[in-house]
């Protein structure tokens, strides 16, 4: 998120008619364009409060005159330079309170008495001045880890901008990470209305509705972001994951088997037919599956990587069971014959993992496995490789 340069989002006075105009409405008025001309001439801070603090005390005068205290552009003109005080003042944070303060009841005031909607553009500025606010505080808030800050901050923001998704989703986000799971939901459900474009609202959003145990909205959510997202990797996933922990994966494989038929040349969706197979000690199939992503996109890394784990999972079985043999001289035939196997596999693997590696030459995941099957087949110097980059990453 970037800085906010105060001067240029200052929001312009809209001029009411001269009739209007009474002396100190009017001495504030003028003191408010020298203020806005102190801001084109990028002036000082202290210049460019010093006009502020003349319209101030102008406009406080005038919301006390028996003539004037009841005219909604008093009201909406002392929102209007509170406002500007509050965002300009970025030295005293006491002040900048104050004048925080004093605007929001001023735009209160000038609301109630604005019948005619004439002063309803400058109260509109006034808000969004005070949005500049918190947006400012919210971000300090932010970087700083104080999420509970920047989560009431940006909430202030989007409760005045509703129809903001951005604001709204800084809100969701901000309160997942204060740890208000139901405030987190509320926003990321408003943003998601405001704006179906971002996948991963979705994915934030189920999440936290398993943060709370609520596996069918979660799983409603994510059905709603792959109708948005039909190819999103991330959402595909999460579906996948909540039809496994439900035990329910054989439902899933149906419906990746359903789309695949309708969209037979998407590696992604093969892709995810091996995971769902795999979790359903579907060998075979998962092995199958993961080949078929592959002659659609060779370098499909992912694809790679699960193959050649595979490899090395069924090559597992095979030592475990040979671990398991009695230590005897009638199990040695046995046990070599499990052995060979199991680093037959291996060595199925290993052109899997070094293609995976050359595609992702720092990915720790597959350092690590190609170290480990080196190692198993008595590759030591390979393994020391492994080793070695391992430990420059």
């Amino acid at each position: 998120m970037k800085k906010v340069i105060l001067g240029a989002v200052i929001f312009s006075v809209i001029s009411g008619a001269a009739f209007a105009q009474k002396s100190e409405i009017t001495s504030a008025k003028n003191n408010y364009a020298l203020f806005e001309l102190s801001l084109q001439t990028k002036a000082t801070l202290k210049k460019q409060l010093e006009p502020l603090n003349l319209a101030k005390t102008s406009i406080d005068k005038a919301i006390m005159n028996e003539k004037t205290k009841s005219l909604p552009e008093a009201w909406a003109y002392r929102g209007l330079i509170y406002s500007a005080i509050a965002v300009t003042d970025t030295i005293d944070r006491t002040n900048s309170d104050a004048a925080f303060k004093n605007a929001q009841e001023s735009i209160t005031e000038a609301k109630k008495l604005d019948k005619d909607n004439k002063e309803k553009t400058n109260i509109a500025n006034a808000e969004r001045n005070l949005s500049i606010v918190m947006q400012n505080r919210g971000i300090s808030a932010f970087n700083k880890k104080d999420f509970k800050d920047a989560y009431n901050s940006f909430k202030y923001i989007a409760d005045v901008m509703p129809e903001d998704s951005t604001y709204n989703m800084y809100t969701a986000m901000a309160a997942s990470s204060a740890q208000l799971p139901d405030e987190a939901i509320k926003y990321y459900n408003k943003t998601i209305t405001l704006n179906k474009k971002n996948a991963g609202l979705y994915q934030e959003l189920s999440r936290l509705y398993l943060s709370k145990s609520d596996t069918t909205k979660a799983l409603k959510t994510i059905e709603e972001g792959r109708t948005q997202h039909p190819e999103n990797l991330n959402l595909i996933f999460d579906e996948l994951n909540i039809y496994l922990n439900r035990g329910q994966v054989a439902s899933q494989i149906s419906k990746i088997e359903t789309a695949i038929s309708k969209d037979p040349k998407n590696k992604t969706l093969h892709f995810v037919a091996g995971i769902a197979y795999n979790a359903n000690k579907q060998a075979d199939k998962a092995e199958a599956a993961y080949k078929k992503a592959l002659e659609i996109d060779p370098n499909y890394s992912d694809a790679i990587y699960n193959l050649s784990i595979l490899y090395i999972d069924k090559g597992n079985a095979y030592i475990t069971e040979a671990n398991k043999l009695p230590t005897n001289k009638s199990t040695e035939a046995k046990y070599n014959s499990l052995k060979a196997k199991f680093e037959g596999e291996l060595r199925n693997a290993l052109p899997l993992l070094e293609k995976a590696r050359e595609l992702n030459p720092k990915d720790l995941n597959t350092l690590t496995t190609l170290r480990e099957v080196y190692t198993k087949l008595n590759m030591m110097d390979k393994a020391a490789q492994m080793k070695k980059a391992i430990s420059e990453l």
